[in-house]
């Protein structure tokens, strides 16, 4: 049996300052997530071009597109993200005893921004769907916690 339709996953977001703790509820079937803290409570989209797994689009709710995530290698570990707003990102995955994600700012290297998930998946499907929705919902959290504090 596949994950469960939103399996909910907690995603702390942490700018270097500041702490941030989301709930991230997964949907593989939609290819969709729900990210959700405190008042902010958005689902997310994941598409795709064409055939071509490396690259992906966030978009909201609203068909808004947030951003786009361009994926170095078919191991989805390292690649660059681009925000609407033209921020341009490098991300890296490390798994550990949870998985750490660390965001770069590319225009300003002191700038990072890391997120943990604990591992919580049972089977092979619930980890591709978890990999699968790691940086878009990394991202998502970045600009939506950007809207409420500029200067982040």
């Amino acid at each position: 049996m596949s994950i469960a339709v939103y399996n909910a996953v907690p995603m702390i977001l942490h700018d270097g300052k500041e702490e941030y703790r989301f709930t991230l509820k997964l949907s593989p079937a939609t290819e969709s997530f729900r990210l959700e803290s405190g008042m902010i409570k958005r689902s997310i989209f994941i598409g795709k071009r064409m055939f071509n797994r490396l690259f992906q689009f966030v978009r909201n709710e609203y068909g808004y597109t947030l951003g786009r995530i361009q994926y170095d290698d078919e191991q989805m570990k390292k690649g660059s993200a681009v925000t609407e707003q033209h921020d341009q990102f490098r991300f890296t995955i490390n798994e550990k005893e949870g998985i750490e994600v660390m965001f770069e700012n590319e225009s300003v290297p002191q700038k990072k921004v890391s997120a943990t998930i604990p591992l919580q998946y049972e089977n092979e499907v619930e980890k591709k769907a978890h990999l699968r929705a790691l940086i878009p919902s990394v991202l998502a959290a970045l600009i939506l916690t950007r809207e409420k504090q500029p200067a982040f």
